[in-house]
């Protein structure tokens, strides 16, 4: 298998993990230990300080580092610290950045079509995925509620749920997986004794993408998850890297 890590970050934290990457460098040699090919990463900054000052970072931190690929975070359109919809989309084209996080509960916002309409209506056009954490919280909903809330409003979008926890979630997203041909969950904590194969044999595999959150979680952890999952070898190439390669490959800038 290739490993190609959809949630892995680098920087330095306000509240440091005991194993961390403070830089890009630091981080391919983790990616090197652990054996991971690529990683589609966020600089610290994009959490813990602001999208205006972490988005810029991580361009130009990972530009001599072809197997890390850049995610940005967004902010609502109407302060214009981003642009407008049309100025962010054609900067994320000139910085070749193809995925999105949100962080609303970190950055003041709510995610409402009144506020974010006019830019997911984009990101739905040109097929760019949207990745939030289960703990991501707007306005009083949190986690698999305010995901459904979000496709509500915007069904074909691509939304990435991340950081699930161990203790068994199926009961949380498998009616969103049947409800929403775009919505993808991730590996990092998907630990339940043969979750991943039972998903497997219902749904198939193409929309679990493999994630370490690193490095909050250790990378090794969800790699070996994957390895002894029991299912065919395709399925779990497809979840290492091939799903997160489709996804990426499909965003029209």
């Amino acid at each position: 298998m290739e490993f190609f890590d959809c949630c892995a970050s680098f920087g330095v934290f306000q509240k440091p993990p005991l194993r961390r990457a403070d830089t890009a460098e630091e981080l391919i040699k983790e990616m090197d230990y652990c054996g991971v090919a690529e990683a589609l990463v966020c600089h610290a900054a994009i959490q813990d300080d602001c999208p205006t000052v972490g988005n810029p970072l991580v361009c130009s931190e990972i530009k001599n580092h072809p197997r890390l690929h850049g995610a940005w975070a967004i902010l609502p359109p109407q302060t214009g610290e981003l642009g407008s919809p049309e100025e962010f989309v054609a900067n994320m084209k000139a910085n070749k950045i193809k995925a999105l996080w949100t962080f609303p509960d970190k950055h003041r916002y709510i995610i409402t079509a009144s506020i974010f309409g006019e830019l997911f209506d984009l990101l739905t056009e040109r097929n760019v995925p949207l990745f939030m954490t289960v703990t991501a919280n707007s306005g009083g909903i949190s986690g698999w509620m305010l995901a459904d809330y979000v496709l509500r409003d915007f069904p074909k979008l691509t939304l990435v749920m991340t950081k699930h926890g161990s203790w068994g979630h199926d009961r949380y997203f498998r009616g969103l997986i049947e409800t929403y041909e775009n919505f993808h969950i991730d590996t990092s904590r998907y630990e339940l004794d043969g979750g991943i194969a039972d998903f497997v044999r219902k749904y198939g595999s193409d929309r679990i993408l493999f994630s370490s959150n690193y490095p909050v979680s250790n990378i090794g952890g969800p790699m070996l998850t994957l390895a002894h999952a029991d299912i065919p070898d395709a399925d779990k190439e497809a979840i290492a890297g091939g799903n997160l390669r489709r996804l990426l490959g499909r965003v029209t800038l």
